[in-house]
């Protein structure tokens, strides 16, 4: 996901820029998502009201939806943190012994100090019932002590009151069984992997299991890692025009749910999309690797910007939003002062604490890894990423 830092390439002195500008754009997306749903009529749809979308359908029912598909840009998080992870174990200088003390403090620093900037702002923001504003009625008014202590150990579920957080949870799982996705791209062929991937999501929409549902999504990105050299070997090879058709494709792929949803049951809906959705997020993440146009324009400076701030862009931006929500009463008054005072936040909070804890990050897997030979999990590697 986000949390995974910035991305390697398979030349070790290089990095997927263009990567870490995608992942700046999903975070971008992510807090116009939480924005837009201050407005009732683009709430209304995710609370069970179609038709209280009006006039602003095309802004729902549409390709357009990717511009705030919300959902859809952590889907392409848990992709990218697979990719991600999975390319830093081939890396010669990765071990076990490093990996697990160091990923568990980048993961849980930046999210207690969220949490706790979460708390200030309850407290200076009094959450009353808002008048039509479906979204901003359904956030929590404050922590219980077990809410409290989910949002701080992220496993076995969390309490909403940071809804970002949500997607944490499965991104500490996977972390924490990282070998076991690793040793299954090594083991299976890459086709057979997405499928199992689509059968495994489809059934677990069907069920309303989010373990069927998002912890294989991760198992997407790993399965690329495993084959990265041959992908990016048959990528390189692929005409300017078949590019565009499938970036053309993978865009409404993405938000297909939004597209059939006025045709299908919402659960039946959500079982039929999602690995469509999966399909157009690998395109997108290919096509941002090694499609020049797009790589270029990801790898400028401020697309590399939002990337860098991606992470803690997500977790302080909701509560921020919210307290904008309560403050003012014209939602378009509220995402002009959230917007700028999220990304303002955002880059301080990744300054003080996100930076750090990379740091300190770092400082444990080189102490620890130095203790122990690196684990071979995967194939002979052709070469090194950083």
């Amino acid at each position: 996901m986000h949390t995974s830092g910035r991305f390697p390439i398979d030349n070790p002195r290089g990095r997927f820029a263009s990567l870490d500008g995608l992942r700046g754009v999903a975070a971008v997306i992510v807090l116009v998502h939480h924005c837009f749903l201050m407005i009732p009529a683009l709430a209304g749809p995710y609370y069970g009201n179609p038709s209280a979308a009006g006039a602003l359908s095309w802004l729902v029912y549409s390709p357009l939806h990717v511009i705030w598909g919300g959902t859809e840009a952590v889907y392409l998080f848990f992709v990218l943190s697979g990719l991600v992870l999975g390319l830093s174990v081939r890396s010669r200088n990765f071990s076990w012994a490093g990996y697990f003390p160091s990923r568990l403090v980048r993961l849980y620093v930046p999210v207690a100090a969220a949490v706790v900037l979460a708390l200030v702002s309850i407290s200076l923001v009094s959450r009353l019932p808002v008048a039509d504003s479906a979204w901003l009625n359904a956030r929590p008014d404050g922590y219980t002590p077990a809410g409290l202590v989910q949002d701080l150990t992220l496993i076995g579920g969390v309490s909403r009151t940071i809804s970002p957080l949500w997607s944490l949870q499965w991104e500490m799982l996977f972390s924490l069984l990282l070998p076991v996705y690793v040793l299954m791209a090594a083991r299976a062929h890459l086709w057979v992997q997405l499928a199992a991937t689509a059968a495994l999501v489809t059934v677990g929409a069907v069920i309303g299991s989010g373990i069927l549902v998002y912890l294989p999504m991760f198992a997407v990105g790993t399965a690329l890692a495993a084959r990265w050299d041959e992908i990016g070997a048959w990528c390189r090879g692929l005409s300017t025009a078949t590019w565009i058709v499938a970036l053309c494709a993978a865009l409404p792929a993405m938000v297909s749910y939004w597209l059939i949803v006025p045709l299908l049951p919402s659960s039946l809906a959500r079982s039929v999309s999602l690995p469509i959705a999966l399909a157009g997020i690998t395109a997108l993440i290919l096509a941002t690797a090694y499609f020049e146009p797009i790589r270029s324009l990801l790898s400028t400076a401020i697309f590399r910007w939002f990337g860098i701030i991606s992470f803690s862009l997500y977790l302080v931006h909701e509560p921020l939003v919210i307290a904008s929500g309560f403050l003012f009463a014209r939602p378009a008054v509220a995402i002009v002062i959230a917007v700028p005072v999220s990304i303002a936040v955002a880059y301080v909070f990744h300054l003080a604490v996100e930076r750090p804890a990379h740091r300190l990050s770092r400082t444990l897997r080189t102490r620890y890894g130095a203790a122990a030979e690196p684990v071979p999990v995967t194939a002979p590697r052709q070469d090194a990423v950083s």
